[in-house]
């Protein structure tokens, strides 16, 4: 199946990617390459999955990456290159949140909390934004310039994905979800809300 969405060419080099290493603190035993010119963020080549620099740099990814962030996109259908660094971040620091304050938190909370829209600026990713009232993480940034350029690719291991069953995620972008809808409030949301607001959110 050939890629169905636009992506820019990739500006990343040898440099940069071996900032992951030297700046970020990825193990070496992660095997991270450029891309090929035949490559995009939605296909890669067979064992390998994507990823952005940006993830590293802004959204303090590490690998391995985390199991419950590669379960929530299994649940999605999304592919790793799909979220957008805004997707990531509030992905992550609701991960942190839950896990600062003892509580089980996955797809299920999540989508209580937040919506995930399609990104029209950049076609096929994700956003993730606050559901109105159900706020608990402050001063994430809506949208990043040009961070799909700095595309690479990662060997599919117990390095960088632990023991996830990456064929788990999609291998070809998805149109769009359908998890995000209508959302009531309960009184154990409430509860969750009132708990993960606690202390500091920024």
């Amino acid at each position: 199946m050939a890629p169905s969405f636009f992506y820019p060419l990739p500006t990343i080099k040898d440099d940069r990617l071996e900032e992951l290493y030297t700046v970020h603190g990825v193990d070496r035993a992660v095997v991270g390459d450029l891309a090929f010119t035949s490559e995009s963020p939605e296909a890669v080549r067979d064992g390998y999955g994507g990823a952005y620099l940006s993830f590293f740099e802004t959204c303090s990814l590490l690998f391995p990456i985390p199991e419950p962030v590669l379960n929530i996109l299994a649940e999605l259908g999304l592919s790793l290159t799909q979220m957008c660094p805004n997707f990531l971040r509030h992905l992550l620091a609701h991960l942190v949140k839950d896990r600062e304050e003892g509580l089980l938190f996955g797809f299920d909370e999540l989508r209580h909390l937040v919506l995930m829209r399609r990104n029209n600026q950049n076609p096929g990713t994700f956003l993730m934004s606050p559901r109105p009232g159900r706020q608990i993480i402050q001063s994430v940034p809506y949208r990043d310039q040009n961070w799909r350029e700095e595309f690479f690719v990662f060997k599919i291991d117990e390095a960088s994905v632990g023991s996830f069953d990456f064929s788990k995620l999609a291998r070809y972008w998805t149109e769009d979800i359908v998890h995000s809808g209508i959302s009531s409030m309960t009184d154990m949301l409430r509860g969750l809300i009132g708990a993960l607001r606690r202390g500091h959110s920024n």
